[in-house]
């Protein structure tokens, strides 16, 4: 779904919109397809909703059908995904007037957000681009089926210890700058954390299916490479 792109600067870019975008504005007609009568068809309370979730896209893109208690283990549905299947419609021509795209994978269970436009990209860096990719293939190897893909947990530990042996990289060299980079991942609803500290490695995090967009399985063994011939 997502694409992965190089910069010049050595850096990896994910197709997210960025933080920047304020979302909730002023809706307008588009002919033949009637946005505005499908927004004044909303009750007041739902138009305060209907904001809310176009803030939540735009600043995270993800937004997932199930929420984990990492705690826990319980999961719950998640309010935000029911009210976006209900007015889907409504909200895929709101964002299609941005050059948005809405799309709904029913398979993993989230809504994702596209746009082909560099302007709208938020470009990871390069310890960022290594954690996830270290996400992408823990999350494939501890995929069983759809039912439990949504309660696939990892830690800091295991992430640090796939990129020491795979790639021969130390994230927790630098914990501070390795914590902001999981923060990072955490405000675009890639990973959920539990108790503890990001500096810790026996904190654990829950994976969410949103790493199938972000990592695509192609680009796997491709961001591999890139890597390994930049550290080289």
């Amino acid at each position: 779904m997502s694409t992965y792109m190089d910069n010049d600067d050595g850096q990896y870019g994910f197709d997210v919109p960025g933080s920047s975008s304020s979302g909730g504005g002023y809706i307008e007609e588009v002919e033949g397809r009637g946005v505005t009568e499908l927004y004044t068809r909303l009750k007041a309370s739902d138009r305060e909703y209907f904001q809310r979730v176009v803030r939540i896209l735009l600043s995270g893109t993800y937004v997932l059908q199930m929420d984990y208690e990492t705690e826990t283990g319980l999961m719950s549905r998640n309010a935000d995904y029911i009210f976006i299947l209900a007015n889907y419609d409504l909200l895929s021509l709101y964002f299609e007037m941005g050059g948005f795209n809405l799309v709904h994978d029913k398979d993993n269970g989230l809504f994702a957000l596209e746009n082909e436009s560099d302007e709208a990209r938020y470009h990871f860096n390069t310890n960022s681009t290594r954690i996830a990719l270290a996400l992408r293939c823990i999350y494939q190897k501890k995929y069983s089926d759809s039912i439990t893909a949504s309660q696939i947990t990892s830690s800091v530990g295991e992430t640090v210890r796939f990129l020491k042996d795979n790639l021969g990289v130390d994230i927790s060299s630098n914990k501070q700058q390795m914590a902001a980079d999981f923060k990072t991942l955490v405000h675009f609803n890639i990973i959920d954390k539990g108790k503890g500290e990001w500096k810790d490695p026996a904190t654990v995090f829950r994976i969410t299916p949103a790493i199938l967009h972000l990592v695509s399985s192609a680009k796997v063994e491709e961001l591999l490479m890139e890597v390994l011939e930049e550290e080289n």
